[in-house]
């Protein structure tokens, strides 16, 4: 069940317990995604090769077959990044190549489209022309587009998991990083889920958010905040949850906000100098 983040309590303290976080939250997001992908063959995925994405679909492959998603401009960190975790998995003897992802990536190439008007639908449909939420909600409303197309219903994604844990560049420089993360997670229905909603609403596909669910918030809120950056490294917890189960390569990659990794961010800045 999605976490009623307006309703989050502060621990009065936070739990240190390294080895055991590690496997509570492992087990969290085993159980958030096996219930959300209940009674699904094919598992749609929207999928960047980062950590996240990773992690949704390394856990998704254990209950279906997963169908990886991925929207870019050619030669974008994301692409490229999904490219090889793909090329990875196929590979035999590979790192983690029996478990990991799947035998379909579909790439959404954001070259072949008219961004100009996908921005102006996306604006019309969320209420808002904020550069943030249109730069996050563009690509994801390609993505629904697409998914709807192939006639998909729900997808999974790895929203939530850089607020949850440490993951954005502004939390290593944040002088109370627990006070503003704690923020950032009981507003996250507000800032982002609402957005993304109007937009999966519109095309009729749910969107499903492991991350997001109760046990996996209820857990993350009670991490010391010293596990999740711990000696420069962001996501430390949640790094070292999955050390045995993905690649070296996707546990070690540094975060990449959707709008920069698609290269979506620089081609709808254009696009609004010249409106």
């Amino acid at each position: 069940m999605l976490a009623d983040f307006e309703k989050l309590s502060k621990p009065e303290t936070f739990r240190q317990d390294e080895k055991k976080l590690k496997e509570d939250i492992l087990e969290a997001l085993d159980s958030a995604v096996k219930n959300l992908v209940s009674g699904l063959e094919e598992i749609p995925i929207a999928f960047s090769g980062g950590l996240d994405s990773s992690i949704v679909a390394y856990l998704a492959a254990k209950y279906g077959r997963p169908v990886l998603y991925c929207a870019g401009f050619e030669g974008s960190h994301d692409v490229v990044n999904a490219q090889k975790s793909f090329e990875r998995s196929l590979a035999p003897g590979a790192s983690g190549a029996k478990l990991l992802f799947s035998p379909r990536l579909e790439i959404i190439r954001l070259d072949d489209l008219d961004l100009k008007i996908y921005l102006e639908k996306t604006i019309e449909l969320v209420g808002t022309d904020n550069k943030l939420v249109t730069d996050l909600n563009v690509p994801l409303f390609i993505i629904a587009e697409r998914l709807k197309r192939d006639g998909c219903s729900s997808f999974l994604s790895g929203q939530g998991a850089d607020t949850l844990f440490g993951g954005f560049a502004k939390y290593a420089y944040a002088k109370n990083f627990q006070e503003e993360e704690f923020e950032d997670i009981r507003n996250i229905r507000r800032t982002n889920l609402d957005y993304n909603f109007k937009v999966c609403d519109y095309f009729g596909v749910k969107p499903l958010f492991p991350f997001l669910e109760d046990r996996v918030v209820e857990l993350a809120v009670e991490t010391s905040p010293d596990l999740k950056i711990k000696s420069g490294v962001q996501k430390h917890i949640l790094r070292q949850a999955f050390e045995e189960c993905l690649p070296e390569e996707i546990l070690k990659q540094n975060k990449k906000s959707f709008q920069y990794g698609s290269g979506i961010h620089k081609a709808l800045a254009r696009i609004r100098k010249d409106r």
